[in-house]
């Protein structure tokens, strides 16, 4: 009984001292949703290894609330993709996003159209494009292991998609869509 008297005994102090209700009100959701304040938090407190997504990959834009940060993060690869298909190809990551409410997208490009993906607030990485690869120690394909092994661990990816130069395709829909909470 007295764990449970503690507690309340301190909430009830707590709602005594001016300024609670603003606080609870305005600050508490202005820290949630401040991307300093996690990456702060992030790096104070360890996350644990079990947690399978980090804390500091935003959502993006089009979701928010408590909960977003603990969405599976999908690696979208749009290699070879033509530059003005890229725009038309986010916009559709972004509706899917808004639909299943299941996904935080990384968006991987080897054309320099990160304003689309800037656009929604997502993460985007650029790579050097294939033609053109001007270093001979090293070749292309190598680049993009290394690169894109970097990637997956910097942002603790559970997924990835490989869009094709024709944009997503179906079965690319069904995976993002089968990533949303079960209920």
């Amino acid at each position: 009984m007295a764990d449970r008297r503690k507690p309340r005994r301190v909430m009830r102090h707590m709602r005594r001292i001016p300024g609670y209700r603003y606080a609870r009100r305005t600050v508490v959701p202005r820290l949630r949703d401040s991307a300093t304040a996690r990456a702060v938090v992030h790096r104070l407190f360890a996350v644990d290894a079990k947690q399978h997504t980090p804390l500091d990959v935003t959502a993006g834009r089009l979701l928010a609330g408590v909960g977003t940060e603990r969405l599976p993060v999908v690696v979208v690869l749009l290699l070879g993709l033509p530059p003005q298909r890229v725009r038309e190809v986010v916009d559709e990551l972004a509706e899917l996003q808004v639909l299943s409410a299941g996904f935080r997208p990384v968006i991987v490009m080897d054309v320099p159209e990160l304003a689309a993906a800037r656009a929604y607030g997502y993460p985007a990485e650029l790579l050097l494009p294939a033609d053109g690869w001007p270093y001979e120690g090293q070749s292309w394909d190598d680049y993009v292991r290394t690169t894109l092994g970097t990637v997956f661990a910097t942002y603790r990816s559970t997924a990835s998609v490989v869009v094709g130069p024709d944009g997503l395709g179906r079965t690319e829909r069904l995976l993002l869509a089968s990533l949303a909470p079960r209920r």
